[in-house]
């Protein structure tokens, strides 16, 4: 069984700090968020419905050491801290003032960093989206947002992966296969997988392919190729062993299942790297796979000097002029920015009951001037650019007061996206798979909001 709160006061003896203007700063924003989060109960019914609905329990009906509002806080305190799963264990045991802010009084120990870990995946995008949306609400009713204006922009948030190129996804696949084959064997002798796998010659293949595949020489690209064929045929010879192995066993079923899940994405690799290296193909970006172990990344071309490929998935964000981000989603497979603005109208009229009187985004969201008059019959100004060359009509409506200052409040935007990154973990996705990225997204919008409440 498992409790959702059990919070109670208990006596303050902590010293007070030396570093007065710092630590009372610190202080401050965690009792404004403690306050925040006891002014919204429906926060933590939400995360407690998920609790006890993911989060395993005792056989014997036990109850849970830890309440589901302890679990939460140590989320959120994951993301304010920026933090490893083992660093903020460490940060909340040593820290008074965070065991307070945790409930925990003096002699109740902390969670173990598996527990915070189980605990962020217990909860899911739909819920941290439901909580937004309780935060939302909670900033509307208290007058601390206003729907006047709305801005929108995008940013990619990016995977924890390598540079994907032919040789190391294939270099990956065969060393997954091979320590998967390997295991099995050590498990069950009678699968009869006494194989040498010779890991240095294919990885050796890889580096020289890796070292030598950027070269202009006719005859050092002879010899890429040459690697390349060799490289290909290593890992379909495992792949076919993989294949060829069946279960003996029950306890042999989840490392079977774990070895066909890697045999299909080998598959993949290579069949990708056969089209494009010999067969000349050049393989559309939507079919490709650049990583085994986050399949579901998807290559984005942004533009950008210095980083014009990313990998990973795009993020819509809107905010108001309070800077409160009051829709957001990811985006499984990206689509074009002028698509995206009609849900966010809608989410906008939603929580104001009505449309914003200023929208401002970027070129990207143009698409058309059908589009530009159908947004400006609801909204009073639409401050977004026009690409391409301008009639003298346009350029008039560009150098409007009201445009221009649209465009001024628009440029706020990328400021807060820069705060996601740096302050709340939104800047590479260190959580595993597409669930958690997703809700890796919302838990950083949540805790931006919340911070940011705490100065409204």
């Amino acid at each position: 069984m498992r409790t959702k709160s059990t919070r109670q006061a208990y006596l303050e003896l902590c010293l007070p700090s030396t570093m007065t203007k710092v630590v009372a700063q610190y202080c401050e924003k965690y009792s404004a968020i403690d306050k925040i989060l006891l002014a919204n109960p429906a926060v933590l019914d939400l995360a407690h419905a998920d609790f006890v609905e993911r989060l395993s329990e005792s056989d014997d009906g036990r109850e849970s050491r830890y309440t589901s509002e302890e679990l939460l806080r140590a989320v959120l305190v994951l993301f304010l801290e920026q933090d490893g799963y083992r660093d903020v264990v460490v940060r909340i045991e040593t820290s008074e003032f965070l065991r307070s802010f945790m409930g925990f009084g003096f002699y109740k120990p902390m969670m173990d960093f598996t527990l915070v870990s189980k605990a962020f995946s217990a909860l899911s995008a739909e819920t941290w989206k439901a909580m937004n949306a309780v935060l939302s609400q909670y900033a509307l009713t208290g007058e601390k947002i206003s729907g006047e204006r709305m801005r929108i922009d995008t940013t990619v948030y990016e995977a924890n992966i390598h540079y994907p190129t032919d040789s190391t996804l294939l270099w990956d696949s065969y060393r997954v296969l091979a320590r998967l084959l390997q295991e099995l064997q050590r498990e069950c002798r009678e699968l009869n997988l006494n194989h040498r796998y010779h890991w240095k010659k294919v990885k050796k293949l890889a580096q020289s392919i890796a070292r030598n595949a950027g070269s202009k020489s006719k005859s050092k690209q002879k010899l890429v190729k040459r690697w390349y064929r060799t490289l290909i045929d290593r890992v379909e010879w495992i792949v076919e062993i993989a294949k060829n192995v069946k279960a003996v066993s029950a306890s042999t079923l989840m490392d079977l299942l774990t070895l066909e899940h890697f045999t299909a994405l080998a598959h993949r690799v290579t069949d990708q790297a056969q089209r494009r290296i010999f067969e000349g193909e050049q393989v559309p970006a939507d079919e490709k796979l650049y990583s085994l172990f986050e399949e579901h990344v998807e290559l984005l071309i942004r533009g950008k000097a210095g980083k014009p490929v990313e990998f990973g998935h795009m993020v819509v964000l809107t905010q108001t002029a309070e800077k409160f981000i009051t829709y957001y989603r990811s985006l499984p497979k990206r689509e074009e920015d002028p698509a995206l603005l009609p849900e966010s109208i809608e989410a906008h009229r939603k929580l104001f009951g009505n449309n914003p009187s200023v929208l401002a985004g970027d070129k990207g969201f143009y698409s058309s001037a059908q589009q530009l008059a159908t947004l400006e019959e609801t909204i009073d100004t639409v401050s977004i650019c026009k690409k391409g060359r301008l009639t003298e009509e346009q350029k008039a409506r560009e150098h409007t007061e009201e445009f221009q200052d649209g465009q001024r409040f628009r440029s706020g935007v990328e400021g807060s996206i820069s705060v996601l990154k740096r302050a709340f973990k939104l800047n590479r996705c260190f959580f595993k798979g597409i669930k958690n990225f997703a809700a890796s997204v919302g838990c950083a919008v949540f805790c931006h909001n919340l911070v940011l409440l705490t100065r409204l």
